[in-house]
């Protein structure tokens, strides 16, 4: 790179940085000090989040597609309420809706297993 070239490319960086507010001694264009870059820090995280919603929002909407498209869809959504019932039968259980302490139901119920096969219980 010849020196004028290297001038040209420097003078050009410069006054991008001047422009865009990213020098090191630039207080930005739209206002002064920190809490421009603050402003502008805020705004491009957000839009970086908003972007990444998007983005997952749009594989869902491409998996939920390629779902539809299946032949064996109904057979899917039978096992999917099938395994949900089971979980919501699980989760009460555990919760105790029911009056009963899961785990004391469980450590008894170990227990007479334990009896009927002949093992005393420690």
């Amino acid at each position: 790179m010849s020196r004028t070239e290297h001038e040209n490319s420097a003078q050009g960086k410069h006054e991008r940085e001047r422009t865009t507010g990213t020098g090191p001694t630039s207080t930005g264009t739209t206002g002064t000090g920190p809490a421009a870059a603050s402003l502008e820090l805020l705004t491009l995280l957000a839009a970086g989040v908003a972007d990444l919603a998007l983005d997952q929002l749009r594989q869902t909407a491409d998996r939920a597609q390629d779902a539809m498209r299946r032949a064996d869809l109904r057979e899917l959504l039978t096992d999917g309420v099938v395994e949900l019932r089971k979980r919501g039968e699980l989760a009460t259980r555990r919760a105790g809706v029911n009056g009963e302490n899961y785990l004391e139901t469980m450590a008894r119920r170990a227990a007479e297993n334990i009896a009927s096969e002949g093992r005393p219980c420690a």
